[in-house]
């Protein structure tokens, strides 16, 4: 983009090159309706308005608080949700921006939405010097090995 001056309309031409997926959908209809007026500074509030995830702290605290593993009755994963939980903690900022969720509460949330076979065999070994990222990685083990043990254990058919 080296040379292309970003009021101009090369400049809008050549993002609508780099654009994929919901960027690229919400591009065109842009230019449509735009027409002459559309600039690359117009297109950047576009995608604001309609791309960019609302930052409602109301809406935030809400998916913290239903914040679980399973949705629609399906176990996520462990790597899923505990990203999941990272991405809220640090969203939730508070007026001064700094984070509302300190490393224990989220800490505690993982713990308290583990499945219950992990509750029993994996929070009695927790030290309280691990940190989030370690009993992730743990919980991934356990998860791991548990998928390992029931594909090894279930009947092969008879043929």
């Amino acid at each position: 983009m080296k040379g292309i001056r970003l009021e101009s309309k090369a400049a809008l031409d050549f993002i609508g090159f780099k654009l994929q997926g919901s960027a690229l959908t919400t591009y065109n209809p842009h230019l449509i309706k735009e027409r002459d007026k559309a600039s690359v500074f117009s297109f950047m509030l576009v995608l604001r308005e309609f791309l960019i995830p609302s930052t409602s702290k109301d809406l935030l605290w809400k998916e913290w608080e239903a914040a679980s593993p399973n949705k629609v009755g399906r176990h996520m994963g462990i790597k899923t949700f505990a990203n999941w939980l990272e991405e809220l903690q640090i969203k939730l900022i508070d007026k001064d921006g700094n984070q509302c969720i300190s490393e224990e509460v989220k800490r505690r949330k993982f713990l308290n939405h583990l499945p219950d076979y992990m509750k029993t065999t994996l929070v009695p070994q927790i030290h309280n010097l691990w940190t989030f990222n370690d009993l992730v990685k743990k919980a991934e083990s356990y998860e791991a090995a548990r998928k390992h043990e029931r594909i090894s254990t279930t009947p092969k058919p008879a043929r």
